[in-house]
């Protein structure tokens, strides 16, 4: 399809290929039409949600805690746009890709892995003297610039201080959806 101002999200952005797909959402490379800058789009369709109210709770806190944070390492944030389906995160384009996939292919030598372990350490230790608390860490979820610096990405499962209680701990699922589903199944047999 041909580019028109009439087919421009928002009449800001032109989508152009998928990046990823989520169990909720999908990534796409796009472009601001304003300025031409490469950014992703991650399109979450309200419709997957099933009106589950954790989970729009769970998208809320997550634009909340992005638009707080700002760090050399963290994916930057900067914009939600809504429709009556649709939430849009604009973000920062990231493209290296994931640090999974290099990994898989085995280039990584000593100082690379230390020079992102690092890289990672500075994200985690500023995230953590916001509160904000990850939970979702892999390497998917690691992405790579132009420049090869790391990126954290995908904070959709996070918790902030107020959600620790007074036993210390954190009463919130974590993790994938996959993986949480394992758990709650597993607690339900029992």
């Amino acid at each position: 399809m041909a580019f028109t101002m009439e087919n421009a999200l928002f009449n800001k952005y032109e989508l152009e290929r998928l990046l990823g797909c989520g169990v909720f959402a999908k990534v796409y490379h796009a472009r601001d039409i304003r300025d031409g800058q490469s950014i992703a789009i991650k399109v979450i369709n309200k419709k997957r949600l099933n009106n589950n109210v954790n989970l729009m709770e769970n998208i809320k806190r997550e634009i909340s805690i992005m638009h707080r944070l700002n760090h050399l390492h963290i994916v930057k944030l900067f914009e939600v746009l809504a429709t009556k389906i649709k939430i849009y995160f604009v973000i920062e384009f990231v493209k290296g890709g994931e640090l999974f996939a290099k990994v898989a292919k085995g280039q990584f030598g000593e100082d690379l892995s230390r020079k992102h372990f690092q890289q990672l350490i500075s994200a985690l230790s500023y995230c953590h003297s916001c509160s904000v608390y990850h939970r979702s860490l892999k390497l998917k979820n690691l992405l790579l610039d132009e420049n090869g610096d790391l990126k954290v990405s995908d904070f959709g499962f996070l918790p902030v201080t107020e959600q620790i209680y007074p036993d210390g701990l954190l009463h919130t699922l974590c993790g994938t959806l996959e993986s949480t589903n394992r758990i709650l199944s597993s607690k339900m047999k029992k």
